[in-house]
């Protein structure tokens, strides 16, 4: 239950007798809860580890800020767990009984179960606007390379000027963001032009080409490639492209961009089916991390975006890169994204329209996905 409210629908990863792995492998991952207190899932939970698992679930920044609480057996809760029934008490998630007692000990009931997890997601409601249309444009390569996902700097220019001609403005995810969470107003006929992967053609051809025309980009990089592939961007370049204001660099995984399923490994961020969860959410979650940590160390800002390579994803991936700070996700799915002011699920999952293959009119392609100025 907790799960699903914080973000994890785990209801599409495992069924049977494991149907628990997957919630169990996320909250310890996340240091809800340790291993040792989660040894027999099938035991009923206490009332202090109720208040832990939900302070640190919804409320972690409310630890150690709380208040003295006076319980008649205040000496029976876990000196551990202390803190986290003190936020609940204070946050109103919990409260004692009529006779001045805690009960830390007690099994939780589902009645009580269900009214905690209601107070927990408690908020303001939020006044959603109208959905618009974002348009979000994939690109990799831009070179004279010829292979299937390069597209020669001509093509590319001609696209972009296209564009500019006809009254589209160029926008970072961040303003997106801040639109839908703040009403930050957008400029008309907003449109991103996000690049994948972090080639070197990237610093060579496309730069100067958003250089001479003002217009922005946004590119997804796989760690592993800046500095070390021999097609990948150095780290230097791509300082200084972020420093031209011009470009904004998000997260494309660290290691895991590649498909090693002919060996009968990982496809890009998925789970391998042999695989244990807590070994999966911990090789996920610690290469996001990997990715955001190493892209806000060499650029100075951390990235709020993750591209999933080729497009592929789970109900884990969403709830992990989400958790760890990442307000959009973005696939490889051709159409016209759409958010809503106040609604920040309509982050997710955002769509793209595949241009690589595409060389003709871009206004064109726009239209032929339903885009409507």
């Amino acid at each position: 239950m907790v799960c699903r409210a914080s973000g994890l629908d785990d209801r599409s990863l495992e069924s049977g007798a494991n149907w628990s792995a997957p919630a169990i492998a996320y909250g310890q991952y996340f240091g809800w809860f340790n291993e040792d207190e989660w040894n027999e899932p099938s035991a009923p939970i206490t009332r202090e580890f109720a208040a832990q698992l939900l302070v640190n679930a919804f409320f972690p920044e409310a630890v150690g800020t709380s208040e003295a609480i006076h319980f008649q057996d205040e000496n029976d809760i876990t000196s551990s767990r202390l803190p986290y029934v003190q936020a609940a008490v204070k946050l109103g998630l919990i409260s004692g009984y009529a006779d001045g007692t805690f009960l830390p000990k007690s099994g939780l009931t589902r009645a009580a179960a269900a009214a905690l997890l209601s107070r927990s997601l408690l908020q303001e409601e939020l006044v959603s606007g109208p959905k618009i249309q974002i348009p979000v444009l994939m690109y990799h390569d831009v070179s004279y390379l010829g292979h299937g996902y390069s597209k020669t700097p001509e093509l590319f220019k001609k696209q972009m000027q296209e564009l500019k001609d006809a009254g589209f403005h160029t926008v970072f995810f961040s303003e997106i963001i801040n639109y839908v969470e703040q009403g930050t107003p957008l400029p008309s006929k907003p449109i991103v032009i996000s690049i994948d992967d972090g080639y070197h053609s990237n610093y060579t051809y496309i730069y100067p080409i958003l250089q001479e025309l003002g217009m922005k980009a946004e590119i997804s990089l796989i760690g592993d490639a800046i500095q070390y592939a021999d097609w990948g961007m150095s780290w230097d370049e791509v300082r200084e492209m972020a420093k031209s204001g011009l470009l904004s660099f998000q997260a494309h995984t660290k290691s895991l961009h590649s498909d090693h399923t002919a060996q009968g490994g990982r496809l890009g961020v998925l789970k391998i089916a042999s695989e244990s969860w807590s070994h999966y959410v911990r090789t996920l979650g610690n290469d996001t991390k990997a990715i955001l940590d190493l892209i806000e160390k060499e650029v100075g800002v951390r990235p709020q975006v993750f591209t999933y390579p080729r497009g592929k994803f789970n109900a884990m991936s969403e709830a992990v890169t989400s958790r760890l700070g990442c307000k959009v996700s973005l696939t490889t799915k051709d159409g016209i994204a759409q958010v809503r002011q106040g609604d920040p699920s309509s982050l997710r999952l955002m769509d793209r329209i595949g241009m690589d293959f595409r060389n003709g009119s871009v206004v064109s392609v726009l239209k032929q996905f339903g885009y409507q100025a």
